[in-house]
């Protein structure tokens, strides 16, 4: 996998917490929300950079009351500490 790819997964999970957090939505209300996901779904695409398909990406957007190119705004990041 390559740097770039890993970096992109990276903050496409960042985003998810962030915007779950600032949503006050955790993570069993969002897999709910996505359409009957698991927490573990959910959590893999926010710290191990599982790669979502583009139903799913919707999904999240739409769950978050967000655009999907706002969910891919990594220019919004904000620079907390999240957990690992």
């Amino acid at each position: 996998m390559t740097k770039e790819l890993l970096e992109f997964r990276k903050n496409f999970g960042l985003r998810i917490k962030q915007l779950s957090i600032e949503k006050g939505i955790s993570q069993i209300e969002l897999a709910a929300m996505v359409g009957g996901r698991d927490k573990q779904a959910i959590n893999r695409y926010i710290k191990q950079g599982a790669n979502p398909s583009a139903f799913i990406v919707m999904k999240i957007a739409l769950a978050l009351n967000v655009s999907v190119s706002e969910l891919f705004d990594f220019g919004e990041l904000l620079n907390i500490a999240f957990d690992k």
